[in-house]
């Protein structure tokens, strides 16, 4: 999944970097050429030197092609801007941006932002569960937030129907732990169990393999 980083500040740099580590294709715009340099030297990802109110830096950077764009500058006015041309113009699925006075919060949810994150909140505590929340669903961290259980609902996009588990190739990291039908049938899954469109899924895994879950299932993001 591609993610865009709109404001290469300490808030940015660390969003980037939890994203590269959960496997996600990021890139970052920034205005400052030092900012720039730090991204692409520490963490050797694509970096746009320019504004990220700018249809034209926003077209350099990939925005066509990002699953979300995030908005983590200083200026509240530029974070909108930069999620409401993510949106409009290119169809982006989310967008998130980051408000640094609480009594925007409500005027750029109105404005079109599906996500709105406070900086009196804890910012990247948030952001990050922001982010992820799609079709997977975090349930239960365990182990200090190396592993946890995930749920997913398996969707339209779903086409392995009848399939028995056995026979998906589903890595070893992943593990099945039940599956709850038309939300009142609990499943323990055995290797000939099949799944259903509808079907609630509880995965064991490592937070850092989560992304294969989509994969392993052929769901689109």
């Amino acid at each position: 999944m591609h993610s865009l980083i709109i404001g290469g500040g300490k808030i940015g740099y660390y969003l980037a970097k939890v994203l590269i580590e959960k496997g996600y294709d990021v890139s970052v715009v920034e205005k400052e050429k030092e900012s720039c340099q730090k991204f692409a030297n520490d963490l050797n990802i694509s970096v746009i030197k320019g504004d990220g109110t700018s249809v034209s830096t926003l077209e350099q950077a990939g925005v066509a092609s990002a699953d979300s764009v995030i908005a983590v500058t200083g200026r509240d006015e530029d974070n909108l801007v930069a999620c409401q041309l993510a949106k409009r113009l290119y169809q982006v699925k989310k967008t998130i941006a980051k408000v640094n006075n609480p009594k925007n919060v409500e005027a750029l949810k109105k404005l079109g932002v599906d996500i709105v994150v406070s900086s009196t909140d804890n910012i990247t505590g948030q952001l990050e569960r922001e982010i992820d929340s799609g079709k997977i669903k975090e349930l239960l961290p365990l182990g200090a937030g190396k592993a946890a259980v995930f749920e997913i609902v398996l969707d339209e996009t779903f086409t392995l129907q009848d399939v028995p588990l056995m026979e998906m190739d589903i890595p070893l990291t992943l593990n099945i732990i039940s599956i709850i039908r038309n939300e009142t049938e609990l499943i323990i899954p055995r290797g000939l169990t099949t799944l259903q469109k509808g079907d609630k899924l509880m995965i064991l895994t490592k937070t850092k393999d989560k992304n294969d879950i989509l994969k392993a299932l052929k769901i689109k993001s």
